[in-house]
């Protein structure tokens, strides 16, 4: 605790030249300042203003904002396209399909005979990936094949 204070102590105080350097030998030549005059003298690094300490987070945070906003009006557009029948995924990842849907509440249809009342902004459509599948489906015929053996499409040596 004690070194710290000398440690920041001494980080206020101005640095002068090093000993033998030419800064040094004209600060040898000119008169010493009076005692009093060193209290009028401003700091070597100014600190930052308060303005700005209140300044950079708002320029962290306004992207956020911006970026949030936009995200909420495209989904709100999203579910406002949904329509009795589609196929809808709520934020909890329960699938099912769309009864009925106002302002606040949906109503969504989770197997024969189980309907449950959700909050209408945590419904979302249910996409579905065409090009997945694909993807898959290759993946598992290349696995096969490496399984097997086949070396019909293996470079030859």
């Amino acid at each position: 605790m004690y070194s710290d204070s000398i440690l920041s102590f001494s980080a206020l105080q101005p640095a002068g030249p090093k000993a033998g350097s030419a800064a040094a030998a004209q600060g040898q030549e000119t008169a010493p300042a009076p005692a009093g005059a060193g209290a009028h003298e401003q700091p070597a690094s100014p600190a930052p203003s308060l303005g700005m300490a209140f300044l950079l987070p708002l320029l962290i945070l306004v992207p956020f904002f911006l970026l949030s906003s936009r995200r909420q009006k495209k989904e709100q557009a999203e579910r406002g396209k949904l329509k009795r029948g589609d196929k809808v995924v709520s934020n909890a990842g329960l699938v099912g399909e769309l009864v009925e849907m106002d302002d606040k509440i949906a109503k969504v249809k989770l197997a024969p005979g189980i309907t449950v009342q959700m909050l209408a902004n945590t419904v979302g459509p249910l996409t579905t990936d065409d090009a997945a599948p694909s993807k898959s489906k290759d993946a598992l015929a290349d696995l096969k094949d490496a399984k097997t053996g086949d070396k019909s499409s293996a470079p030859a040596k």
